[in-house]
């Protein structure tokens, strides 16, 4: 019985090849883009979940709030901090606070900059358990100049030798011994480093005392809870000291000081704080990918299900001979069931290679690895099973119900037609269908027309032809001189028109936070961000000034005086830009003069507001730790490059010459939106894909059925566009009724998605027209074809038997 059932089977599938083809081809590309896709959001969510212990791992970060309460929220932390809880609280089992670091690490003839570098106790390793290739991570850094590396530190700096108690100099000053190698850090790690120095080496550049500085922040703290423990009931202990010894201490700024702990499983996809080791991801960005899997999968469901109850009618004498000879419907229904289960298996086999091939390519196209993936994943076969028992259920219960409620006399006479409610319901999957992949196209469009707002817009500052260069780490006592001297070489020798040193470019967050300024005269302290800058610095970008002046050498007093930008000005409570001119600010109880307000510009990306900007005279000597800001010529951009690298290395022996244009630099700033864009679009275009398959499919067996119409219609004259029409007007219908639905549901959506950017587009009328013309352009195409294949058939062969 079961032989005779798949040899129906296989019957079918070869005999009905268009549809066979169409239902597992649509199966296979929804059940592929499904697996990419959740492959992605299993990434995303798997963030430090390698840690052992990690449910009880906490960072300890800490807020500070105005008056008015306004809050600066920062990831990292106090020194003290971390100091005060180590033995106070039963509940905690571990603290270790790690503190970043920047430098020049040289080894013999090699140099190069580092920034993923960290100052770290001991005990940071036995909280985030990283694995260890040689050395002790338990008290490996204890000892003052020791260090752990990466292994592609290991190999970039000592090659094939074994580095294992060897050293290398970092500043030219401090030579540190590597006593551990740890795998290089998961691409799916909140945080990654290369080399971490010892923590004695940090208090011995600080002294002793930053330990108890609670004005110092840059601290990372990080709890390992005891099982059991409450997180949050430990958070109001903290509360509860900071509100008895600090707070009362910061009573008179208007300031107050809070701690809070996050849970390091959602810093990853929940943190964007200031100080982040680099930009999170967004947990609505992966909730919408995760909805979009659903969508393409439950699109090539849709088809399946309105291909096989078409598909019915031609099958219905196959069902009506069986139930004459004996079958009954449990029988057939088993057959149907049977039909459908080898079709999803064949898709699933199908988009398992498919899944297998295009891996690498998905994870260069979203910067993830093919190595997170593993065949022993849990979330896969759970994906698959799902995928397959789903799809058995869904797609085929009401076809195989259909199909096996024929009445055989009925089906035998001739007299079986389409009935109201199969028609109804094939319409309303397709305009649901329809539906799905308008709000699809309609959200890429607005995607990409939002990056490509930002990236247009005007920033307030020109950055065009701009090449950052970072100032020297090894330095002597002729620093100073020798910047003045280089930046004099650079403007009379090369193409460069301008030059400036400043603390951090455009595109990059400014990490010098500052606390307790305020406008002499008013108690209101506000956090502003500094910027530190020398004379040139507007002339560099082209920063317009609204009122007042730029720094000059012509006032000696300028070490004492403060620019400020638009916003600062609003927040310290002036009322325009020309009265905050000539007022005093205390800054850390400092009298600095205002001598000018630049207009606003974008620091970071248009995704965000403008931030309060106070900018800092650079003094002579000054310039570590910073960069070197160069406007090229547009001539000869190669060879002045050249140029300046000979110059830097001939003042600056011994560090190595890193530079970037800092446009390129700015746009990088959107590269995660373009990536999601990018598979927003491609998997967009997978449903409209699947879509379209599905109107292939319907638009076929409506031709096929009425075959003896079209013949009669030709014989009495009509000509291929009245054909055409005919068969597309009922798809138009309902592909204006699908536009209509969806308009509200796009504008809904997509307006909460552009709310969280401070510069937005507004969404226009055009914006969903668009769509539409796709849909109906897609669709006509499908359907004319079909139509022509038809017309071209000769009506005396459909008619020769009436």
């Amino acid at each position: 019985m079961y032989k005779n059932y798949f040899k129906v089977i296989i019957r079918n599938l070869i005999k009905h090849k268009l549809f066979s083809i169409i239902n597992i081809l649509g199966l296979t590309i929804g059940m592929t883009a499904c697996l990419l896709i959740l492959f992605y959001v299993n990434f995303e969510k798997s963030y430090d979940k390698f840690h052992k212990n990690n449910q009880q791992v906490y960072r300890l970060r800490y807020e500070r709030t105005d008056q008015k309460g306004d809050a600066v929220k920062f990831a990292s932390c106090c020194p003290p901090a971390g100091l005060r809880i180590r033995n106070q609280f039963p509940e905690v089992e571990k603290v270790a606070r790690i503190f970043r670091a920047t430098g020049t690490i040289t080894n013999g003839e090699k140099k190069f900059i580092e920034e993923k570098m960290f100052f770290a106790e001991s005990e940071f390793l036995q909280i985030l358990r990283f694995k260890f290739v040689s050395g002790n991570p338990n008290s490996g850094i204890n000892e003052i100049n020791s260090a752990f590396i990466s292994q592609s530190i290991a190999k970039k700096y000592f090659g094939t030798e074994n580095p294992m108690g060897k050293t290398f100099k970092m500043d030219n000053k401090v030579e540190y011994k590597v006593t551990g190698i740890f795998e290089d850090i998961p691409l799916n790690s909140h945080i990654k480093f290369d080399i971490l120095l010892s923590y004695k080496n940090l208090l011995k550049n600080f002294g002793p005392e930053v330990e108890q500085s609670w004005g110092d922040t840059g601290w990372f703290t990080y709890i390992l809870f005891k099982s059991g423990a409450d997180p949050y009931a430990f958070e109001k202990k903290l509360a509860a000291i900071m509100d008895k010894e600090i707070n009362p201490e910061l009573k008179p700024l208007n300031l107050r000081m809070d701690l809070k702990v996050q849970a390091m499983n959602d810093i990853h996809l929940n943190s964007h704080f200031m100080q982040e080791f680099e930009v999170n991801s967004d947990k609505k960005t992966v909730n919408i990918l995760f909805i979009i899997a659903l969508f393409i999968i439950i699109i090539a469901w849709v088809n399946y299900i309105n291909l096989s109850t078409a598909r019915s009618l031609t099958r219905a004498k196959e069902v009506g001979l069986r139930k004459v000879v004996g079958a009954n419907r449990s029988q057939l229904m088993f057959q149907f069931l049977l039909e459908t289960i080898v079709i999803n298996l064949i898709a699933v086999l199908f988009s398992v290679l498919l899944f297998e091939l295009l891996l690498p390519v998905f994870c260069d196209l979203t910067g993830t690895s093919p190595t997170y993936f593993s065949w022993s994943h849990l979330w896969f076969w759970q994906t698959i099973s799902i995928m397959l028992f789903a799809g058995i259920i869904l797609s085929g219960f009401y076809p195989i119900l259909v199909m096996s409620s024929y009445k055989p006399i009925a089906v035998l006479k001739g007299k079986l037609g389409n009935s109201t409610k199969g028609i109804s319901l094939r319409k309303a999957l397709v305009v649901f269908q329809f539906i799905m992949s308008l709000v699809l196209i309609t959200a890429t469009i607005t995607v990409f027309r939002q990056i490509s707002f930002m990236k247009k817009q005007n920033l307030g500052i020109s950055i065009d032809k701009v090449i950052a260069i970072r100032t020297p780490r090894i330095k002597d006592s002729m620093f100073g001189n020798k910047i003045q001297t280089f930046k004099n070489e650079i403007l009379s020798k090369t193409k460069v028109d301008k030059f400036c040193v400043l603390t951090e470019v455009p595109g990059r967050q400014i990490l010098w936070d500052a606390g307790g300024i305020h406008r002499v005269g008013s108690a209101e302290n506000k956090n502003y961000q500094i910027v530190g800058i020398d004379y040139d610095f507007a002339n560099v970008f082209d920063v317009k000034f609204v009122s007042g002046r730029n720094f000059s050498r012509d006032f000696k007093t300028d070490t004492a005086s403060l620019i400020l930008n638009e916003t600062a000005v609003k927040w310290m409570g002036f009322k325009d830009s020309e009265s905050a001119i000539g007022q005093k600010v205390s800054y850390w109880e400092e009298i600095f003069t205002i001598v000018g307000v630049m207009k606003n510009y974008h620091q970071q990306s248009l995704k965000q507001d403008f931030e309060p900007h106070i900018y800092r005279l650079m003094t002579k000597g000054r310039g570590s730790r910073g960069f070197f800001a160069l406007k090229l010529n547009s001539q000869n951009i190669e060879t002045t490059i050249a140029t300046v690298q000979s110059l830097y290395n001939e003042y600056f022996p011994g560090n190595p010459f890193d530079y970037f244009f800092v446009d390129e630099y700015y746009n990088q700033q959107y590269k995660s939106d373009e990536q999601f864009g990018t598979i927003f679009g491609i998997f967009s275009f997978l449903a409209i894909f699947i879509t379209c398959l599905g109107i292939l499919g319907l638009a076929s067996f409506m031709i096929t059925q009425r075959t003896k119409e079209i013949s009669v219609r030709k014989v009495l004259g009509a000509n291929v566009s009245g054909l055409l029409f005919l068969i597309a007007k009922e798809f138009l219908l309902l592909i204006v009724i699908s536009f209509i639905i969806a308009i509200p549901i796009s504008y809904y959506f997509l307006n909460i998605w552009l709310n969280s950017f401070a510069n937005r587009i507004d969404l226009s009328i055009g914006l969903f027209i668009f769509p539409l013309f796709i849909a109906l352009f897609l669709t006509g195409i499908t359907i004319s074809i079909l139509v022509l294949n038809a017309a071209k058939q000769n009506p005396i062969d459909n008619l020769r038997y009436e």
